[in-house]
């Protein structure tokens, strides 16, 4: 019998449980409960198991194939699976449900990515259940943090880069079958403003407000749009003020910018920069730092060749495959910027991740991870190739 036909019920139930735990970024005890589960799911496969412990966040996990090298010169590189095993939703949620019907699966991470890592799993058994899995130089790493921009595993994933001959990740698949071969790079601001205390009924109309100031340039930056283009500026906090009689001596504000090209993202940090330096009323000052970056995921060649080969392995199932270039940005992005071929959007297709509306059309979680399982041993010959 076909391998994924035999294991349907449990690649459902292990999605079951995995989603029916919840696991927000900041809850680490529902993390780790996840990694548990998820060791336990690969526990008679031919890997070896490094947990990566964290104080506060969740415990990330490593798993490696016997045929995996580290730093050795002629040794080839590796291939890199990339999974995270944390969500959006806060700990206190109500949306702590699992429901199937004939077509879709509903519940918290149920594409974004507990779905993922259903399909990361079962690929595996089923390469280890043709004996294959143990001589593929494959790592596996499913990290706790990724929806709060990877703080504690973002040095992990730089430094499991320099051994990856390519990367690939498990967030969701489009609804026409879509696979990512390029995403925005994303860059994040803290924007403050200093301006000069006062007593409001003594106050005249060139008062130095920082709340008038980080209006103005609030404006002025979110003018910078251009959705052609692609560049996206979006002031998401506002702060200031401390009480409605007084003029405010400081705000501040939090940004987040995408863009589609390095030029572009430059170009926009020196605007965005200019109107920070941009002050209107003496005795007010502004400052601007960048908080967080994630670089441009290119669509390159390297890219392409990857979609290039499940694209031939999907032809063969009978799936539908196509590229796409997605706006938002994921662990895909870290890869990409320290050179790694990269592919994302390999895991089941659904919508509405981040909402309680989030759904996963029930025959991709097999058809991916069929997809996944006989793709691996093509792209080992094809991008793990030993030097002379």
């Amino acid at each position: 019998m076909d391998f994924f036909v035999k294991n349907r019920e449990k690649m459902f139930a292990l999605l079951k449980e995995l989603v029916t735990i919840q696991s927000g970024s900041m809850n680490k005890e529902g993390v780790d409960r996840v990694g548990r589960a998820v060791k336990r799911a690969l526990a008679d496969l031919p890997l070896l198991c490094r947990r990566i412990r964290q104080d506060e966040l969740g415990d990330h996990l490593l798993f490696s194939t016997p045929a995996v090298k580290h730093g050795a010169a002629g040794e080839g590189k590796n291939i890199l699976l990339c999974g995270h095993m944390d969500t959006v939703f806060p700990q206190d949620t109500d949306f702590t449900w699992y429901l199937e019907d004939e077509d879709k699966a509903y519940g918290p991470g149920v594409i974004d990515m507990k779905g993922g890592l259903v399909v990361t799993i079962f690929a595996l058994r089923a390469l280890a259940a043709q004996g294959l899995l143990a001589d593929l130089p494959i790592m596996v790493l499913f990290n706790s943090d990724e929806e709060i921009g990877s703080p504690a595993s973002t040095t992990l994933l730089r430094e499991l880069a320099t051994d990856a001959c390519c990367g690939l990740v498990t967030e969701c698949g489009g609804l026409q079958g879509e696979v990512v071969t390029g995403r925005r790079g994303k860059r994040g601001y803290h924007l403050e403003v200093h301006g000069r205390a006062g007593h409001a009924a003594f106050a005249g109309k060139n008062k130095a407000s920082a709340i008038i100031e980080i209006a103005r340039k609030i404006l002025a930056m979110e003018a910078l749009n251009d959705p052609e283009s692609g560049l996206v500026v979006n002031v998401g906090i506002v702060q200031g003020g401390i009480g409605p009689n007084t003029v405010a001596e400081h705000a501040a504000a939090e940004i987040d910018t995408r863009y589609c090209s390095e030029a572009s993202g430059l170009e926009l940090g020196n605007r965005l920069e200019n109107i920070t330096a941009n002050n209107r009323i003496d005795g007010v000052s502004a400052s601007l730092q960048v908080t967080h970056d994630r670089p441009l995921m290119e669509a390159g060649a390297a890219n392409k060749k990857l979609f290039s080969l499940f694209a031939e392995q999907a032809q063969k199932i009978g799936i539908p495959l196509r590229e796409e270039f997605r706006a938002g940005v994921s662990d895909a992005n870290t890869l990409a910027g320290e050179g790694v071929p990269v592919l994302d959007g390999l895991g089941p297709i659904g919508e509405y991740d981040h909402s309680d509306r989030e759904y996963m059309l029930k025959s991709s979680l097999v058809s991916r991870s069929r997809l996944l399982a006989a793709t691996l041993p093509r792209i080992a010959g094809a991008f793990c190739t030993r030097e002379p």
